[in-house]
């Protein structure tokens, strides 16, 4: 599951661009292939502004340096893709050498959002490496002397927005089931949206409650002649990261809808019959689409979204890493 199975052409249709005649002059359909590459160009753009992976994507080999100041700060990072959801692998080279492991579990992601971790060993495994300078080493104090060693860890992390989905089922009398989310939230209160497969003469499906390791589903009436089947789906996206994309994507569809409002580069025509005439204006000129003024609008909301994602997605910058 990824970002375009939330926001689909369908999706753009039942509500940006709703209420818009969205056909060709000879009355077909606009193709899917508008509303796919508009999705497309508003999730990239949005990754590239906020600096921020939206589908999950797994990083191997990321290279940070280490900086003695810093080991009183417990080896901060500032991972390059954002939000982290998971450290898989932890290791430590000198330029081109073979790498040698570290636990994965001493990283600890301080701000999944920020991409913000730290190094902190576990009473485990602290006795099996050397700190030298506080530079952990496997070999020695060889590398004593060095304040700087540049490329020296090595991360692969799982990154981006979570995305689960599933079925839970709830007993036939029963009104309520706990599911559990095994995938890391990282904090982030999930987006869960239920659609109901097998009534079995239950209803009013809706979430009860939910935290970071589970849902609780319940009903209004409890199924009557079976077990009820309840597909799910729960993720971690920003319901404004969501608008913004809907936004963006609307706007190449409401752009062409304009142009087409009556007949492609029509801005008015006139009828004239026997001494009777109609003249039919539409606000599409040289240099206005038909549908200015929702685009206006729509660049207006942008705008102050967009405002509010800078601030959640700001990088943290306080160590230099």
């Amino acid at each position: 599951m990824a970002i375009r199975d939330l926001i689909t052409p369908q999706f753009i249709k039942d509500t940006y661009v709703l209420g818009v005649d969205l056909t060709l002059d000879d009355g077909s359909p606009y193709p899917d292939v508008i509303y796919e590459q508009a999705i497309d160009a508003a999730v990239n753009y949005l990754e590239l502004e906020l600096g921020i992976q939206i589908d999950p994507f797994l990083v191997k080999g990321e290279r940070h340096d280490a900086r003695v100041e810093n080991r009183e700060a417990f080896w901060p990072f500032s991972l390059d893709h954002r939000p982290v959801r998971s450290v898989e692998r932890l290791a430590i080279t000198h330029g081109n050498y073979d790498a040698v492991e570290m636990p994965a579990d001493w990283a600890v992601i301080a701000s999944g959002p920020h991409g913000q971790i730290n190094l902190i060993p576990t009473a485990s495994t602290i006795g099996s490496f050397f700190f030298g300078s506080g530079v952990p080493l496997l070999f020695g104090d060889v590398f004593n002397p060095h304040r700087y060693v540049p490329s020296y860890f090595s991360v692969d992390y799982q990154s981006g927005f979570t995305f689960i989905d599933g079925s839970a089922v709830i007993p036939q009398g029963a009104t309520s089931v706990e599911v559990p989310i095994s995938e890391p939230l990282q904090g982030v209160k999930p987006t869960v949206v239920l659609t109901v497969t097998d009534a079995q003469g239950g209803a009013g499906a809706r979430v009860r409650a939910s935290s970071t390791d589970s849902i609780t589903i319940s009903v209004s009436t409890a199924p009557t002649t079976g077990d009820m089947l309840i597909d799910y789906t729960i993720h971690t996206v920003d319901p404004a990261l969501i608008r913004a994309i809907g936004l963006i994507a609307a706007l190449a569809p409401l752009d062409i809808a304009g142009d087409l409002i009556a007949g492609a580069g029509v801005g008015q025509f006139s009828v004239g019959v026997d001494g009777l005439t109609q003249s039919i204006a539409t606000t599409a000129s040289a240099t206005s689409a038909g549908y200015g003024a929702r685009i206006i609008s729509y660049q207006k909301q942008l705008k102050d979204t967009m405002g509010a994602l800078r601030a959640k997605y700001r990088m943290m910058n306080m160590f230099s890493v």
